[in-house]
């Protein structure tokens, strides 16, 4: 089991925690910063088909990819700002962007962006449908059903 410790005004403690099944602390996985394998502000988790653990590094504007151990093995900063994020059977990845809007995410817009999680391809984008301005948060969670249908929670 891995949970995230991180959204907060400062960013939280900015973790991956690793526990057993029955709740048994394991290790801590990687820490709070901005470099490679760090992280700031880990706002949700996904696990791909091949088992890698996707982490929305929202405060760094990127997702976070490791294996199951906490080894680092990429990042992406194709998906916008990340918030929330769905990882289909077939490695469609969903990713749910809430506050890209100014400077610091130049040309990026509120929305769910969808790709690939094999290839990390950005395939399509559902626009936010409000203003996209600093005083909106957009969808922060995002969920897909059984026929396909995506559903953004804010």
């Amino acid at each position: 089991m891995f949970v995230g410790d991180g959204p907060s005004l400062t960013y939280g403690n900015s973790r991956i925690v690793k526990f057993e099944k029955d709740g048994k602390f394991i290790k801590v996985i990687m820490k709070k910063g901005r470099m490679p394998g760090e992280l700031m502000g880990p706002h949700n988790m996904a696990i791909d088909a091949r088992g890698r653990i996707f982490v929305a590094d929202r405060g760094n504007n990127r997702i976070v990819i490791m294996d199951q151990e906490g080894k680092y093995l990429d990042e992406w900063r194709q998906f916008g700002r990340p918030s929330g994020m769905f990882i289909a059977k077939d490695d469609t990845l969903y990713v749910a962007d809430s506050e890209s809007w100014g400077p610091d995410e130049p040309g990026w817009k509120k929305g769910i962006r969808i790709g690939s999680a094999k290839t990390g391809v950005v395939k399509s984008f559902i626009a936010d449908m409000e203003t996209t301005t600093e005083e909106h948060s957009g969808a922060e969670a995002v969920g897909v059903d059984s026929k396909g249908n995506v559903y953004g929670g804010v």
